[in-house]
């Protein structure tokens, strides 16, 4: 920070912070920045930012000649950008998008003077900015900018002395990789001897990373030492989410848990694991007591109710200005948590269907159920552990499950013979693309029909029906494939003793880079280590 914005007071920085908060209330902006001009230099400072990823922030600083300056300069006017292709100055604010970036960018003038620069992206559920609609409320925001700023004046900057110019010493440029996205996820472990392990399988990455974010945000507007979610109505034991800024004792953890337990319905799980992340895991820990607590209850349409608490150490109510933005965010978090829980039931509706249609089939192919799930098992486990994104895990899972139904419309007295003439093994080759007349009229919100018709291309281009080779075969159809040859080794059928676990496990590695991709191979034979 410039050294004239240095001493930005605590209660001012809260102020502007809450205010471009608004921008999502008001405008349904996912990312707000704002910036600060420094009238000495003429550069802008960042100093309040919300909704963009931990690893790709706003950049801190925008230099007096920087092109998205100087455009700003020229309009001297709210900016909408709903085409960014036409404005390259602001390709530094697009990183990380997902889409298309849309901007919302509103200068703010006091008297003349240009005193910030508002960047407002990415409306909510993908939509646009509308100008006409949109502008009155973002220069309202800025006017009330402009108040906060004028409420709490900046001090002067005062000169250093200065130093003798030090000898420059030339070093070559730091490469920084940026970090996967499972690095915005840290993660405390609690004490063997005070909690039980912790499980994660009930809470989905982007739920956990969600919360981090939302409870990031509250510390910051509603100063609290920590802040705990648990989720109702599971039919898992999912992990209580504990948020702080600075560690928490084994004793404040004890505290946490028994808190929210008290508030949690009759036969709720009495010793959920608990998953912890703090800002600065390095410092020492919070000792003492919790003096204020404020329960919050984020009710849902169908009736269930998750459980989000803010603890305090010190004897300070929560006031109702407090209250009101605890209220705000929590509406925010509650809406997401509800979609997540919408989008698992509509997966168990899917996976409803798929048993189903097994069923129907025990009677002319009795083991097509129980290799489909188990395939379908390890498959899952598998996706997990090459940290696919949620949605592909749920995509393997359900293409697992059918992989194998296009030899429903196959002769079942084919597959019961232990040896095929060529024209009866090209036939049983047709079972993926079958598939795919099978289920066309299933509208899966994932590409399952693509993932079933390349489950048997195999690592070296020589599987059917495509001869797709290596990173060509989409990553879900490769799972499918390596899982299910290592079950089909480790069952017994009438024409073929089942091999141990062992010979399956070297027959996979001895396939690998040939079949099998290689790198799953490797993935996949931890997993069965870590069972045996």
């Amino acid at each position: 920070m410039l050294p004239s914005l240095r001493s930005l007071s605590d209660p001012l920085i809260q102020r502007l912070s809450q205010l471009i908060y608004r921008c999502l209330e008001d405008l349904g902006s996912t990312k707000a920045a704002l910036y600060l001009r420094d009238p000495a230099t003429g550069a802008f400072e960042l100093v309040s930012h919300y909704g963009w990823p931990r690893t790709l922030p706003p950049q801190e600083r925008i230099a007096p000649q920087d092109p998205v300056l100087v455009l700003m300069a020229r309009e001297r006017r709210s900016l909408t950008v709903n085409d960014p292709k036409n404005y390259p100055e602001l390709k530094p604010f697009s990183l990380g998008a997902a889409n298309v970036a849309r901007f919302h960018i509103s200068p703010i003038y006091d008297r003349g003077d240009w005193k910030a620069l508002l960047i407002q992206r990415d409306p909510s559920k993908g939509g646009v900015y509308d100008a006409a609609r949109q502008d009155p409320l973002a220069q309202a925001i800025c006017a009330e900018i402009v108040l906060a700023l004028n409420a709490f004046p900046i001090p002067a900057a005062q000169p250093d002395p200065e130093p003798p110019a030090p000898a420059v010493e030339e070093l070559p440029a730091l490469r920084v990789p940026a970090p996967p996205s499972g690095a915005m996820v840290q993660v405390e472990a609690p004490e063997a001897d005070a909690y039980p392990a912790t499980e994660t399988e009930g809470v989905v990455p982007e739920q956990q990373t969600f919360f981090w974010e939302a409870a990031s945000l509250l510390c910051q507007m509603v100063p609290s030492a920590a802040v705990a979610l648990r989720l109702s109505e599971t039919q898992e034991a999912r992990p209580l989410l504990v948020y702080s800024r600075l560690p928490l004792s084994a004793d404040l953890q004890k505290e946490v848990l028994r808190h929210i337990l008290a508030q949690a319905p009759q036969g709720a799980d009495a010793d959920p694991p608990i998953l912890a992340r703090s800002e600065w895991p390095e410092r020492e820990p919070r000792t003492g007591h919790f003096a204020t607590l404020l329960p919050v209850l984020l009710e849902e349409e169908a009736g269930g109710e998750n459980l989000l608490m803010l603890f305090r150490l010190e004897d300070r109510p929560f006031s109702m200005h407090e209250q009101d933005l605890v209220r705000q965010v929590s509406r925010m978090l509650g809406f997401y948590l509800q979609e997540v829980g919408l989008h698992e039931r509509y997966h168990q509706a899917f996976l409803s269907v798929s048993h189903r249609i097994l069923a129907s089939a025990e009677g002319r192919i009795p083991s097509l159920k129980t290799h489909s799930i188990h395939t379908a098992e390890l498959s899952r486990d598998l996706a997990r552990k090459v940290d696919l994104p949620t949605a592909a895990v749920e995509a393997v899972s359900i293409s697992a499950i059918l992989h194998d139904v296009g030899t429903l419309l196959l002769d079942y007295r084919v597959l019961d013979k232990p040896r095929l003439t060529p024209e009866e093994l090209e036939k049983v080759r047709q079972h993926p693309v079958l598939a795919s007349t099978f289920l066309k009229d299933l509208y899966f919100p994932f590409d399952v029909l693509h993932i079933i018709r390349h489950h048997h291309e195999h690592w070296d281009g020589g599987g059917y029906p495509d001869g797709l080779k290596g990173e060509a075969i989409p990553m879900g159809s490769r799972i499918i494939h390596l899982v299910e040859a290592y079950e089909m080794m480790i069952s017994e059928t009438p024409y073929r003793a089942a091999k141990t676990p062992a010979q399956a496990e070297a027959e996979i590695q001895r396939l690998a880079g040939i079949q099998f991709d290689p790198h799953l191979v490797g993935q996949l034979i931890q997993i069965l280590k870590s069972r045996h």
